[in-house]
């Protein structure tokens, strides 16, 4: 991989050549779940043609065959994703409405809810701001991705590097976009 991150030609060869590896990886040892986040089958290839191209990146061909490389590389990698997102997701407070009308976390009731501030689940939110960042654009809507990126658990370093930009824009995208989301109607009636 040159310096500004793009693969050779060999490289890229490599990776158009074996993309099956990750299909059959998620396949034989992967457990693709629809409904959890992170774990869909899309979710899993799109995290393991990463892991691809890092193996094409790294492949010494005095070493083995890149099948048998990239297999084990795609393979590590979306294990360690994986164990990434359950590690996210045990922080997750799912929160419902009880048998009597009152907030329930994680089965426990909640005593007492300050209702200007909204409580809501991480996918909750991650729905609601792509929902409304179809009616926003320029900085706001980079804001908004890179508020989804955030919650994600992507850093504001990492989602610089992303847009390939200076974290200091990050920061103004967010801050932008979280200036537009507290006048914005529709999604203050989503939160509450």
């Amino acid at each position: 991989m040159r310096k500004d991150g793009i693969l050779t030609e060999e490289q890229r060869c490599l990776v158009a050549e074996h993309m099956s590896v990750v299909h059959w990886v998620i396949v034989s040892g992967i457990h693709v779940n629809e409904c959890i986040y992170g774990f869909s089958y899309d979710d899993l290839f799109q995290e393991g043609c990463v892991w691809l191209c890092r193996a094409a990146v790294s492949y010494d061909a005095s070493l083995s065959q890149f099948s048998t490389y990239a297999r084990k590389v795609v393979r590590n990698g979306l294990l360690s994703y994986c164990r990434g997102m359950c590690d996210k997701q045990r922080h997750f407070t799912r929160l419902e409405l009880g048998e009597h009308g009152e907030l329930v976390a994680d089965g426990a009731a909640i005593d007492h809810v300050d209702e200007s501030s909204a409580h809501i689940s991480m996918l909750e939110t991650l729905l609601l701001l792509e929902s409304r960042k179809q009616d926003y654009s320029g900085i706001a809507r980079l804001g908004i991705e890179a508020l989804e990126l955030k919650i994600k658990g992507s850093s504001i370093k990492e989602i610089a590097q992303m847009y390939d930009v200076p974290s200091s824009y990050v920061g103004a995208w967010i801050s932008r976009s979280a200036k537009k989301l507290r006048k914005d109607r529709i999604f203050l009636d989503s939160i509450r």
